[in-house]
């Protein structure tokens, strides 16, 4: 054989090795941005359905708020449980849901997602933001389509309670949701608020994950039974230093010294 043609037969072998490398970096690009752990910590919104649409209109909110565990809502109750990954296979567990009652359309949202959460599905992300479930094909084909939602920033918002935490439970109630406790952190390091009967005032300073609360005051207004409980613990969180967690445009607050004094807020 020529040396001319060994030459071009080793550029040849060469340029395919190029190619298998490339090839190589382009799919374990691919894999990672399919790992289940890019999901974590993360809420998603839907922008797209194929099929049936939302009752009331959604959009479908999906969240993984740790390793193995989902939370989602189409509109109306929040249903929150197990989640296995295979591969490209995403198979929600049995879901507990809140038993809220839900006016108009909306009413039939949790039927609609109970349905399309009901089995095994396709999962897909693209760009890290983007993420597709599907199942079933042709005319039967049901697909979601949901754009990862931005965090509310924490300061320069108002925020407002949404539950309570206790030693018993998570707590929803009409005399939050009539109450309305809130707070604002400012970029001066205040913060003010209502603990749905007082107003109050104090400092905050917020380094990392944890905000450090001092010099609280709050008015003397006398409160009905029901709301004075929901301002203790408002009172009872927001002392010394407090783990915060943003997800969206919902916070959650723990004390901790007390991780049995907590508040769920949601932005306005």
């Amino acid at each position: 054989m020529s040396s001319y043609r060994r030459i071009l037969r080793l550029n040849a072998v060469l340029a395919l090795v190029a190619v298998a490398a490339l090839s190589g970096c382009g799919s374990d690009e691919a894999a990672a941005q399919s790992e289940p752990s890019a999901l974590v910590g993360k809420t998603y919104l839907s922008t797209e359905v194929t099929g049936p649409a939302i009752p009331g209109g959604g959009p479908m909110e999906l969240t993984f708020p740790q390793p193995g565990r989902i939370a989602a809502t189409a509109g109306c109750n929040r249903h929150m449980g197990e989640v296995t990954f295979d591969g490209s296979t995403m198979t929600p567990g049995q879901l507990a849901s809140t038993m809220m009652a839900c006016p108009g359309p909306a009413e039939q949202a949790d039927a609609w997602l109970a349905d399309f959460l009901s089995g095994p599905l396709t999962w897909s992300l693209a760009d890290d933001t983007t993420l597709t479930l599907s199942r079933g094909e042709g005319d039967a084909r049901r697909a979601v389509t949901l754009v990862e939602r931005a965090n509310t920033a924490l300061t320069g918002t108002t925020w407002t309670v949404t539950a309570i935490v206790t030693e018993q439970a998570v707590e929803s109630s009409r005399a939050i949701e009539d109450s309305a406790p809130n707070l604002r952190l400012a970029d001066d390091g205040t913060v003010s608020g209502s603990t749905g009967c007082n107003n109050f005032r104090g400092n905050a300073t917020v380094t990392g994950d944890k905000i450090t609360f001092s010099g609280i005051a709050a008015t003397k207004m006398a409160c009905p039974p029901e709301i004075a409980r929901v301002e203790q613990v408002v009172l009872d969180t927001l002392r010394g230093s407090v783990t915060y967690r943003i997800d969206g445009n919902e916070l959650a607050l723990t004390n901790d010294a007390d991780p049995n004094a907590g508040l769920r807020l949601r932005a306005n």
